[in-house]
């Protein structure tokens, strides 16, 4: 991490000077590099900004206002994510600051290249009782020092002379070697200072800050010679592959030499879930057949995948030379599983040199026989309410009815808990549909601005689905007014149990059943939601039965359906669950726990009417 302030006096510049401010530098920059959105909050020391973005966006910038800084930061990761870009959001200083972290806390973790831009005091008043002051002198938070613990680099603007190179340098630093992100601390009275004509050869687009990615040819030629001579090779594919230069090569890579596929639980829809090739996800809520192939594969390549503990914990003894990383950094990898072969490169780049290597030495992987994908038999959790105390639909028979309507080609955002557990156990992901979850610093509430930041310049007819307990609701539920004062066509599918499910399970099996600090009055997520739109322009409905929720979303996408050209209809449907399932986390069962296999192809003939009229 970086940390450092660009020092000057410059003054505002005299006639015949430039005339860009040091807002307006910033915002024409983000315009111009094809930056569409910055999310936040606006506040006294940040206000310039979306001042310059109001005279200056044109239609290509716009500001998107979040209803808390922490949810301006899920915003533009969930952005950065899908739509393969820098994430931009801003804050004033103070206790938006702080609540910014939080967001960008995600980010660093999760390698997300985002721009964080924060307003602070002037300059003259710095240390001098500044209203939210962030100089760190006396007893005043060290916005500097605070930022640099979750950021790749944060740097204070004194210096307008410098705000080019500074940008530049940022934004090349968020999207290069390892993403992540980068904060720019403003001065209240240095956006209003003028600074230098833009330099002549300033990147006219982002791509032009990101050097080519380059592979070691040796490293290369270890990593296919391995492959070729692997009897049970399989492709472990990380969210990294989203993120990479190439991310269509590792695909043309593992069909063309018929390797099989799994993924981790943060890109599962890194690989059509339907290709044959595909085997399902691995970790802590993976299919126990997925980790039966890993463990008696001979050699395992981690594509873009970290292996941490959520990964790599149901695998054994997954390490030495029967695994080999391709990762633009793997120090997490190597240190996790010391794997016997390192490719120190971009997961994409790698796999379109392992095509062109395949293309002189054409081989096939031996075919994988008789692979049925197995999952954890759903089943009531012991000791918790015996009785309903209203409907009786379940978790896993929620996901069943909610598979048959994901969207096509759309988005899927999942929180944390046992519900986003569930879902990724029992369903799989639509074709052409991303499929995003908070697995870094695992915040609950992610989910419900990250999917504002999703469905923006998302191409027409595109649509998203939010699954998330009640329990992140309460933290961050008040984002959902955000879809609705845009009109994006989010559904926010809440799984209310009245409890932190996955802490309740937690202290089930590990504490004698002593529940304390994870259950509460229930909350009729239904009634809050309504207090967030109209029926014209926010869809709820709340059910407790398998038949309320198909008649519910049949009502959501016939209504979703009339809303204005141009426009979506947001939605919220609550689950109101009055039995609880064990969650399909492999810390929390026996080696015995019963398992299924899971049946192949479309869900049933409905399914396929349903994907039809979409």
């Amino acid at each position: 991490m970086e940390r450092g302030t660009t020092m000057g006096t410059a003054a505002p510049a005299a006639a015949g000077a430039a005339t860009l401010t040091v807002a307006d530098a910033l915002v024409t920059a983000l315009r111009d590099w094809g930056v569409r959105y910055v999310f936040g909050v606006s506040g006294a020391n940040i206000e310039h900004l979306h001042d310059a973005i109001h005279r200056l966006g044109r239609g290509r910038l716009a500001s998107v206002l979040a209803r808390r800084e922490d949810g301006a930061g899920f915003m533009a990761d969930g952005h950065a994510r899908v739509h393969r870009t820098l994430g931009v959001c801003c804050s004033t200083s103070g206790g938006a600051l702080v609540n910014l972290a939080v967001g960008l806390a995600e980010s660093y973790a999760e390698s997300v290249p985002v721009l964080a831009l924060v307003g602070q005091p002037p300059r003259p008043l710095a240390g001098a009782g500044s209203f939210q002051d962030g100089s760190g002198i006396g007893r005043t938070v060290d916005a500097e020092r605070l930022l640099s613990t979750v950021t790749k680099r944060t740097v204070t603007l004194t210096d307008p002379a410098r705000l080019w190179e500074e940008l530049a340098e940022a934004a090349r630093t968020a999207l290069s070697g390892r993403p992540g992100p980068v904060a720019l601390l403003v001065p209240r009275d240095v956006f209003e200072l003028t600074v230098p004509e833009r330099p002549a050869d300033w990147p006219d687009a982002l791509a032009g800050l990101v050097p080519p990615p380059e592979v070691d040819p040796g490293e290369l030629r270890a990593l296919f010679d391995a492959l070729r001579g692997a009897r049970r090779p399989v492709a472990l594919l990380g969210h990294g592959v989203r993120r990479s230069a190439d991310r269509e090569a590792v695909l043309e890579f593992v069909r063309a030499a018929r390797i099989p596929v799994a993924t981790t639980m943060s890109a599962r829809a890194e690989f059509p879930n339907s290709d044959p090739l595909y085997l399902g996800v691995a970790g802590v809520v993976g299919h126990p057949s997925v980790h039966e192939v890993l463990r008696e594969s001979d050699l395992v390549v981690a594509f873009g995948a970290g292996l941490n503990m959520m990964t790599r914990g149901p695998l054994g003894d997954l390490r030495g030379d029967r695994v080999a990383v391709v990762n633009i950094d793997p120090g997490e990898a190597v240190r996790a599983v010391a794997p016997g072969l390192v490719v120190r490169a971009d997961a994409g780049a790698t796999a379109r040199g392992l095509l062109g290597l395949l293309r002189q030495e054409p081989f096939r992987s031996p075919e994988l026989a008789d692979y049925r994908r197995t999952r954890f038999r759903p089943r009531l959790a012991p000791g918790l309410d015996p009785e309903p105390a209203g409907g009786e639909l379940r978790q896993s028979e929620a996901i069943t009815a909610l598979a048959e309507w994901l969207p096509t080609g759309g988005h899927l955002v999942l929180d944390a808990g046992n519900c986003a557990s569930a879902a990724i156990h029992l369903s799989d992901v639509p074709a052409g549909a991303s499929s995003t979850i908070a697995l870094g610093a695992g915040g609950m509430g992610y989910s419900l601005g990250a999917a504002v930041g999703a469905q923006v310049g998302s191409p027409e007819g595109a649509r998203t689905v939010v699954i998330c307990g009640d329990g992140a609701f309460l933290m961050n539920g008040l984002e959902v007014h955000t879809a609705v004062d845009l009109r994006l066509p989010i559904l926010y599918v809440i799984f209310n149990n009245a409890m932190h499910g996955m802490c309740v399970t937690r202290q089930q099996t590990f504490f004698d059943a002593r529940i304390e600090s994870v259950r509460y009055a229930p909350v009729d997520i239904g009634t809050v939601a309504r207090g967030l739109g109209g029926p014209d322009r926010l869809w709820v409905a709340d059910v407790d039965s398998r038949e309320q929720l198909d008649k519910a979303l049949a009502d959501y996408t016939a209504r979703a359906a009339e809303a204005p050209a141009g426009t979506g209809l947001p939605g919220v449907l609550e689950l109101r669950l009055s039995r609880e399932e064990v969650p399909p986390f492999t810390p929390f069962l026996p080696l015995d726990e019963p398992t299924e296999v899971v049946r192949a192809g479309v869900p049933a003939a409905r399914a396929e009417a349903v994907l039809g009229r979409r």
